[in-house]
């Protein structure tokens, strides 16, 4: 964290990432049902995402993701935590990123997404996590 001049708390950009005193800002474009599923972890509680980045993160950081997501106009924008880092090279996963998963406030925005991948066939693929 950095301050001004005047000792005010200034934000940076780090990468792709965007650094505050509270949390890390990282953006995440899933662009069909696809890339939904190749990101969303139903398996984590409360839902959570695989958001691919080069940047060094430590378990329990705070991050609030800007998720841009097909049939959704705008952008959302939803808090979390890093439960999970995979650095490049990592056991069979070929991307490095972290999962984040979801804080209890955004349950719709899980509910909504689960709702999404119920129509998906069942054969689908591996997706990035697992």
């Amino acid at each position: 964290m950095e301050k001004n001049k005047l000792g005010l708390t200034t934000k940076r950009i780090v990468g792709d990432i965007l650094v505050d005193s509270d949390s890390y800002s990282c953006s995440l474009n899933i662009k069909n049902q696809n890339e939904l599923h190749q990101h969303f972890m139903p398996f984590v509680k409360g839902g959570g995402f695989f958001v691919p980045s080069k940047h060094s993160f430590s378990l329990g950081d705070g991050v609030q993701l800007r998720l841009s997501l097909f049939l959704a106009e705008d952008l959302i924008v939803i808090e979390g935590k890093v439960i999970w880092v995979s650095f490049n090279g990592d056991s069979s996963l070929d991307s490095q990123g972290v999962g984040v998963q979801l804080s209890a406030s955004e349950s719709e925005i899980v509910t909504t997404i689960k709702c999404l991948l119920d129509d998906m066939p069942q054969n689908h693929k591996s997706t990035l996590t697992m």
